[in-house]
């Protein structure tokens, strides 16, 4: 599995991010690119914010999503994510428009002819959104329903039917449309390259805009066609295989979307310690009160199990793409979970202030909330995810031996990351049982001292769940010949995802020893705690442990740094450095 690919310089994602947050500036000044005040008034009023858009081409964020080969500066799906996830700790809703361009560029850059791709860069570079055309108004997560067909006519198809609701569908200028090109089936959908401006205009019509929760800047809307003629060379790949390439794509920009995730989670806890280090109740600060610490502290937690689980999901779109049929529904379906629960906890310290529209950072806190639920039903909803798990399950039980060579390169933060180039000839559609990360035991947890003790009691914790869940799964499979006919299968899969969130904590301990806070296991102790709590072993975080993460916690927070185990400076300490 070694790539022939360039190595990267293991720091350039946290430098490229670093420089686009100088550039944008501190969201709570008025005055910067893209501030929280101004990003609230145009979400009051339903409307996107065109400085936003303005700062951001200027500083060149299109150009991440096209490939080097293509002219552009995407090298690595990391450098990518963690553009957006700074941009998302400012407002999710420019954030969510651009994935979506990047999402419509991506069966381009896998199957597309070197026309196609020429085209998507330059229109890319003019600073044109994109749609990615799958959604259908009634048929959801269930492509293969999909009704929107492309009839065979003279030189080229006519397409007929409704995408709805999609990001960009009124103001993208360029869209990818998967269509039934025929029986029903695996092999009866194709992708297709449609150029508004280059479309019959009697033939196609906008479809209206959907009035979202969150999000209200974002044009959630879509298309129509009625019997619109596009020629023969908007055949993006094979004819027939358009679902395979759908179910590829979607396998990167579903941990690619949760970049989105852990920005707004950022944001939630960075403006949750303004208010409660400065306002004083019963004498002392509202940090000081020990039920209000914890909570903190365990939403910070949260976020450090989310940010172990992504890194290797990211990391494995260079070194294991195999196994993305699985690690990217695992991490689609765990990082939004674990952000909507850091910020539910965040909301209850701040009382009645998370519910203001104004106050505390000019009222984000309850946009955020708003925002952030979208994360876990698009690209795939928390139970599709759940579906794809229990599906691979049964072979992961009996699946071949594992490889262990794969973890260092998916865990360690100082080993230079793989260049990828956007092209899609490793993935898969299915694991075949092969899942390095749950099935290779963590090394010896040798370390001395009460935390590594308790790291491995809540080890051995784990090892019994994992027992559990594998003698239940087979006891199922016997009963029900598949774990997908019943919520208990389903149920088995949420526990399967948790023990990968645990493994991924311990193999990023593990490869990361003498790195500092990242290398000493107290952070691990407080993560893995917070996860067995949801294994329904109810936790309260490690007294011994509490003072160490919540110190780095702070030192964050003071210092200005991304609330996250890899360094990044970002535009907005609390004290000078």
């Amino acid at each position: 599995m070694t790539s022939t690919r360039p190595r990267l310089d293991a720091r350039s994602a946290a430098r490229t991010a670093e420089d686009l947050e100088r550039f944008l500036g501190d969201p709570r000044e008025p005055g910067s690119r893209i501030s929280f005040r101004t990003q609230l008034h145009h979400d009051e009023r339903d409307e996107p914010a065109p400085d936003a858009f303005a700062a951001l081409r200027e500083w060149g964020l299109h150009r991440y999503f096209v490939p080097e080969a293509d002219g552009g500066g995407f090298r690595d799906i990391d450098e990518l994510f963690t553009l957006f996830r700074v941009l998302s700790r400012r407002d999710m809703t420019p954030a969510l428009s651009l994935a979506a361009t990047f999402l419509a560029c991506l069966p381009t850059w896998g199957w597309g002819s070197a026309s196609q791709r020429a085209r998507v860069a330059e229109l890319v570079g003019s600073g044109a959104l994109g749609t990615f055309g799958l959604s259908e108004p009634d048929h959801g997560c269930d492509v293969t329903a999909a009704e929107l067909t492309a009839e065979p006519h003279g030189d080229g198809y006519l397409l007929s039917g409704t995408k709805w609701p999609v990001g960009n569908g009124t103001r993208g200028a360029f869209a990818t449309i998967f269509a039934r090109t025929g029986a029903a089936g695996p092999r009866g959908f194709s992708a297709f390259l449609v150029e508004k401006a280059a479309l019959d205009p009697a033939r196609w019509s906008p479809e209206h805009r959907a009035l979202t929760l969150g999000l209200r800047g974002a044009d959630v809307s879509g298309i129509n066609f009625d019997r619109c003629p596009v020629p023969a060379s908007a055949l993006i790949g094979l004819r027939g295989h358009g679902l395979d390439e759908a179910i590829k794509t979607l396998q990167l920009s579903r941990v690619l979307v949760t970049g989105m995730c852990l920005g707004a989670a950022d944001t939630g806890l960075r403006v949750t310690l303004d208010h409660i280090r400065s306002r004083v109740l019963y004498g002392r600060t509202v940090h000081e009160l020990p039920v209000i610490r914890e909570q903190v502290l365990a939403a910070y937690a949260d976020l450090l199990i989310a940010d172990c689980v992504t890194a290797p999901a990211n990391r494995a779109f260079s070194v294991a793409p195999e196994r993305q049929s699985l690690w990217s529904s695992v991490t689609k379906y765990l990082v939004p979970m674990l952000t909507d629960d850091a910020l539910g906890g965040l909301s209850a310290v701040l009382a009645a202030r998370h519910y203001l529209r104004e106050g505390v950072a000019d009222g984000m806190f309850q946009k955020l909330l708003r925002d952030n639920r979208i994360v876990s039903v698009f690209e795939g909803t928390s139970q599709v995810h759940q579906h794809v798990v229990a599906t691979q399950l049964p072979s992961l039980l009996t699946g071949r031996a594992p490889e262990h060579e794969l973890l260092s390169p998916l865990f360690s933060r100082t080993e230079a990351p793989v260049g990828w180039d956007l092209r899609f000839d490793r993935f898969q559609l299915s694991n075949g049982g092969a899942d390095e990360i749950t099935r290779c035991r963590p090394a010896e947890l040798d370390g001395t001292g009460p935390a590594w003790a308790s790291l491995r009691v809540l080890a051995g914790s784990l090892d019994r769940a994992r027992s559990r869940l594998h003698q239940e799964a087979t006891g199922l499979l016997r009963a029900e010949r598949t774990l997908t006919s019943t919520a208990r299968g389903f149920g088995l899969a949420r526990r399967h995802c948790l023990l990968h969130a645990a493994a991924c904590c311990l193999h990023t301990l593990l490869a990361n020893r003498g790195s500092g806070f990242l290398g000493e296991p107290e952070w691990a102790v407080l993560c893995l705690q917070r996860i067995l709590t949801r294994l329904g072993a109810e936790q309260f975080l490690d007294p011994a442990c509490v003072p160490v993460v919540e110190a780095e916690m702070l030192r964050c927070w003071r210092e200005g740094a991304l609330f996250s185990l890899t360094p990044l400076a970002i535009a907005d300490p609390r004290e000078p450095r």
